[in-house]
């Protein structure tokens, strides 16, 4: 949403602030909505979840020791690159990062799905995303599904249902950084709230139903496009 909230003028720190309170919102209506139908790695999430949380909540807090024009270019650059591994084939990264049998290495089961989590490399990328979630407010989602899906194997579906949970926690801590810091504007931020709330039980249940491949390219396909608004 801070591309958006640019595009309208609303500072680049509380454009941070007002984007990590409305994914707040947004989390918790789709996870209510890939709960019912089990797309939700609970175990998963909360193994991995603390300590991105911690890193969002430092990033959002000393993001206003970071100058405007840095942020817009570290936000450019993360979604570019994140669009795209998103493009890239899923098979020829995941067989360079992952190693079935090697140690540090988690395999997990949900429901008919298996899939091999790789902790060594997941653990510090995922805190390093959480971080820039923080200094960004993006709550972490335009990196979490692609590091699920690329680095953990996780089916599509599963990635974008955990992850939904997972960036509403790393959203908090975050927004909490930036309310410390003194840059929410709360007025916009419930107006804009309630709007994507609405929208999110729609497009959580659009998702649901989509071609997993399909999806994947819709994502890749937007994160690129996004810096051009900033």
């Amino acid at each position: 949403y801070v591309p958006i909230l640019l595009a309208f003028g609303v500072p680049f720190y509380q454009a941070a602030a007002i984007s990590l309170f409305i994914i707040m919102a947004l989390s918790l209506s789709a996870t209510l909505v890939y709960y019912r139908v089990r797309l939700v790695d609970w175990k998963l999430a909360l193994t991995i979840e603390p300590l991105i949380a911690i890193t969002a909540l430092i990033g959002g807090y000393y993001s206003s020791f970071i100058q405007i024009r840095g942020l817009k270019i570290l936000f450019a650059l993360v979604l570019i690159i994140s669009g795209y591994f998103m493009i890239k084939p899923i098979k020829e990264i995941q067989n360079r990062f992952i190693k079935r049998g090697k140690w540090g290495y988690w395999q997990r089961k949900f429901g008919e799905e298996e899939y091999l989590v790789n902790l060594l490399l997941g653990l510090p990328i995922t805190a390093l995303s959480g971080l820039v979630a923080g200094l960004l407010g993006t709550g972490g989602g335009v990196t979490k599904v692609p590091l699920m899906v690329l680095l953990c194997s996780i089916p599509m579906k599963i990635a974008v249902g955990t992850s939904c949970f997972m960036v509403g926690i790393t959203a908090l801590f975050g927004f909490w950084g930036h309310y410390f810091a003194g840059h929410f504007e709360l007025k916009i931020a419930l107006v804009l709230a309630l709007i994507v709330f609405a929208g999110a039980q729609l497009g959580s249940r659009i998702s649901i139903k989509i071609d997993k491949i399909l999806l994947k390219k819709i994502m890749g396909a937007y994160a690129p496009r996004s810096p051009v608004i900033i």
